[in-house]
């Protein structure tokens, strides 16, 4: 008997072809989003681990330098109550595992503990040998932990350096735990998209695709743009714009979740830079925000003239002496905003008041918009307002306190025409007004 191949049969076989081919679409689907799933999973792991490791590590800096800036004075002194406070401050921040203060040999002067078991031992770990003796920040990684030293200096002399290290364990976790997600996300996205697609089969060749296009608009382009931020934001640019975080479903809730994160690190950023360029005791600009900003006066101050005065409260250590610490801090915050109210009280001049630590202040000085008046009259007239305000005694827990303090005054360019010359002639200024009897100001002599 002759079996005939009729239109059913064919159209059986077209029906069973297509969905062959409809199957095996699937499978090569399947198996390339698989693929492009593992791509964008590793690709947003490197990129979270770059960004978190980067952060750590201009974290560190920052603290680093600003705790050895606080660590001048009390090491000078060797003040292990002062030492150990700031030391123990340090060691409270998240993620610090250890922080060491230690002398010019490599010897622990204080280690954060009450009892300072590991005082007077040199250290001896595989970082430590590069950090003895260095004179610049030094940020070393091993494991999971980042280590960064500063010397601390005073002046030319080396008191000794700090020592932090930073635990990576937290940034690992976040790392598996926003990659975790992020896979479990995508395989929830892929199961869902699949599983309607196989029930979907006698209707594959047409729905594949459109399956097709809408996966590539709903799935892969909003996961390739977040790779495309996760790199910028890896770059340093924060301000990256995603489109789709107003969708409803998962993935504009990954969109949301990636921007809420990528706001957390702006925010964290901005207080990094705040903290490392503001005085956390009197709330002026620091030494290194000082620093920066004479810099870029002295590369952009050849067409105009301005000033540097250095401010030193006259005997200011019997004050800690007698009456403790937290009285000397009392009338430091006093003084600085005494300070400041009396340099911006002035409209002629424009001001960059600043504490470069201990009892030291400093100016940045230069003429307002439109005034026509000597750079150094203003001056003149800017101590003497100085000189007469601190002879105001002031009240600190119930007791008065009178102010005094000599001032030294260097201008650009006639005493110097480079920051360092410009801070070395107005401390001569200043040491000049001490030596004639303290409570006055003195400009830089040129010919001393």
């Amino acid at each position: 008997m002759k079996i005939r191949y009729g239109l059913q049969a064919r159209y059986l076989s077209l029906v069973i072809v297509a969905l062959l081919v409809a199957l095996l679409a699937l499978v090569a689907s399947l198996q390339r989003q698989l693929s492009l799933q593992r791509d964008v999973i590793e690709l947003t792991r490197e990129s979270i681990q770059a960004l978190v490791l980067e952060r750590q590590r201009e974290q560190a800096t920052a603290i680093g330098s600003s705790t050895a800036e606080a660590l001048i004075n009390p090491l000078y002194n060797f003040d292990l109550e002062i030492i150990g406070r700031i030391v123990s401050d340090v060691l409270s921040q998240p993620d610090v595992q250890y922080a060491t203060v230690f002398d010019p040999q490599g010897a622990v002067i204080h280690d954060g503990s009450d009892a300072i078991a590991s005082y007077g031992q040199v250290m001896s770990d595989p970082l430590a040998a590069k950090i003895i003796g260095e004179q610049e920040l030094l940020l070393q990684h091993e494991g999971d932990v980042v280590d960064v030293s500063a010397p601390i200096l005073l002046g030319d002399e080396r008191l000794g350096g700090v020592r932090i290290g930073y635990s990576l364990a937290s940034a690992r976790r976040y790392e598996v735990a926003a990659t975790r997600a992020l896979e479990e996300r995508l395989n929830d996205i892929s199961r869902r998209y699949f599983f309607g697609v196989a029930g979907l089969l006698v209707l594959a060749i047409v729905l594949g695709i459109i399956v097709s296009i809408i996966m590539q608009r709903v799935l892969v382009r909003p996961i390739r743009r977040l790779a495309d931020a996760a790199q910028e934001i890896e770059a340093g640019n924060l301000s990256v714009n995603l489109p789709g975080r107003d969708n409803k479903d998962e993935i504009g809730e990954l969109i949301r979740a990636f921007e809420r994160m990528t706001e957390g690190i702006a925010r964290r950023d901005r207080d990094i830079r705040r903290i490392a360029n503001t005085d956390s005791l009197t709330g002026l600009a620091n030494r290194r925000a000082f620093r920066e900003s004479l810099d870029a006066h002295v590369a952009l101050g050849r067409k105009s003239a301005f000033a540097v005065v250095l401010a030193d409260i006259d005997d200011f250590k019997p004050v800690n002496d007698s009456w403790g610490h937290d009285v000397g801090d009392q009338l430091l915050c006093r003084f600085a905003e005494r300070f400041r109210e009396v340099v911006n009280a002035d409209g002629e001049i424009v001001t960059e008041p600043a504490r470069l630590g201990g009892d030291e202040f400093i100016l940045l000085v230069k003429t307002a918009p439109g005034v026509d008046v000597p750079l150094r009259q203003l001056l003149t007239r800017l101590a003497d307002r100085l000189i007469e305000d601190f002879r105001r005694p002031t009240t600190i827990d119930g007791r008065n306190f009178q102010f005094s303090a000599s001032f030294g005054i260097a201008v650009f360019p006639d005493d110097g025409v480079t920051a360092s010359q410009l801070m070395k002639a107005s401390d001569l200024a200043m040491y000049e007004a001490k030596r004639a009897g303290k409570h006055r100001y003195a400009f830089h002599a040129r010919d001393a």
